[in-house]
């Protein structure tokens, strides 16, 4: 079956299950799932007959054309966002569609009430649902994650080879960048975080003009984008021979990880698996040190479900693709952080990430 109209197929049955009769998807993200065309602005509209239309202005509206008519789409050009009511009108009255979901979590207050007073049907907010449709992914979104990974450890593998004593970490960080894109990532908001020596003890530090010296541990968070998708992975190497401490430390973080792989799978809820990785961490004697969520979903975003957190109520399933990342932070000395990718199989669950756990001292 055609990826794109087994995705709307799911969004149809939202719509029988909510009794509506279309569904106008406005986030970014949202459209990009449902037509795989990146567009800064426009709307995607399927309706319980089974239609779907791309709404897009001028500047999309060649590339739209081509790439989706042949794949059933109407496309419809709006001239001005206020044209975007008139052709859902258009549209309510060819589909005959008298109530309707409207992303409410993808525009603002004031367009979701244009909406709704300029509608001949009646309007209905549709908050998380299509994210949360948008946590089991299709073989095609899973090969699109796994090539931004290799992607990703390629850079992984080129950064081995250039870091120095005597770069700062915004010179680290901006040859991720070059190394990304000349690898094959697209050229899209990248998620760096490259810090080092007491830098690293900070969670979501940002590189700054501190120069590695030796002994250093150096932490890189980075992913590529291929498609649309994301990536992710983690590793704290070591410019030079660090200390004991640190390197329990990062076995403890290393050993948080092995047993989380072995862990997480379809049925095991978000909760428990967070409470297996962190009460590891918590026996090791560094429960407070381990201070945010011990993974997530990624996909067209960076963060999306299932959560691995203390108050989740999602459970883990087949076609879940999470990044698992314990870590342990030493205020103002170092800090460790490993991430890893997964895929949530009907048998267990796959590492996507190939990059080696074991402590690299350059």
């Amino acid at each position: 079956m055609d990826v794109l109209k087994a995705r709307a197929d799911r969004v149809i049955k939202l719509l029988e299950l909510t009794k509506t009769d279309a569904c106008i998807v406005k986030s970014l993200e949202n459209r990009r799932y449902l037509t795989a065309l990146p567009t800064s602005e426009g709307m995607v509209v399927i309706t319980k007959k089974g239609n779907r239309y791309v709404v897009v202005d001028d500047r999309y509206e060649e590339i739209a054309t081509k790439q989706l008519t042949p794949q059933g789409f109407l496309v419809r050009v709006a001239m001005y966002k206020h044209n975007y009511i008139d052709i859902m009108n258009d549209i309510v009255q060819s589909d005959r569609v008298s109530s309707m979901l409207l992303e409410s979590d993808g525009i603002s207050h004031e367009e979701y009430i244009n909406f709704e007073s300029g509608m001949y049907s009646h309007v209905m907010p549709l908050k998380t649902q299509l994210s949360k449709i948008r946590t089991v992914k299709d073989m095609q979104e899973v090969e699109n994650i796994k090539t931004a990974q290799r992607i990703s450890e390629k850079t992984f593998e080129e950064m081995l080879e250039y870091i120095k004593p005597g770069m700062t970490e915004k010179q680290v960080q901006a040859k991720i960048v070059q190394s990304l894109l000349e690898n094959g990532s697209d050229l899209d908001r990248f998620h760096i975080n490259c810090v080092s020596g007491p830098n690293s003890s900070m969670v979501h530090g940002a590189a700054t003009d501190r120069v590695i010296t030796k002994g250093d541990p150096v932490m890189m968070d980075f992913g590529a984008v291929y498609n649309g998708y994301r990536s992710s992975m983690a590793r704290t190497i070591c410019v030079g021979e660090p200390c004991e401490e640190f390197k329990n430390i990062y076995n403890i973080v290393k050993n948080a990880s092995i047993l989380g792989a072995r862990y997480i799978r379809n049925g095991v809820t978000a909760k428990a698996a967070d409470e297996e990785i962190r009460g590891y961490i918590e026996q090791a004697g560094y429960g407070p040190h381990f201070v945010h969520a011990s993974g997530h979903g990624i996909g067209i975003d960076y963060i999306e479900g299932p959560i691995l957190s203390y108050n989740s109520t999602e459970t883990l399933s087949t076609g879940n693709v999470i990044i698992m990342e314990p870590g342990i932070y030493i205020k103002g000395r170092y800090g460790v952080r490993i991430s890893d990718l997964y895929y949530i199989g009907e048998m267990g669950s796959e590492d996507i990430t190939r990059a080696p756990k074991e402590l690299i001292i350059l």
